[in-house]
């Protein structure tokens, strides 16, 4: 995770890839305190152990459509 110009950007290390408050876009307090500014990073960090990570599940299901003149 590093900021630029006031954006955050997370990278693929970080456990925030896997978390279902960034994924769903919901709040999470480690994103909001840097995004407004009340933490700062200095360089990158990378996020392994954070205390509000909930895990993210995908799921992929195949769906069979067996009608013969479905055009979609």
């Amino acid at each position: 995770m590093y900021c630029n110009d006031g954006k955050i950007f997370i990278e693929a290390d970080d456990q925030c890839i896997d978390c279902k408050n960034y994924a769903e876009g919901v709040s999470c307090p480690l994103l909001t305190a840097l995004g407004i500014g009340v933490v700062y990073l200095e360089n990158s960090l990378t996020v392994t152990n954070c205390g509000f990570f909930k895990k993210f599940e995908r799921n992929l299901y195949v769906v069979r459509n067996d009608e013969k003149n479905n055009t979609d």
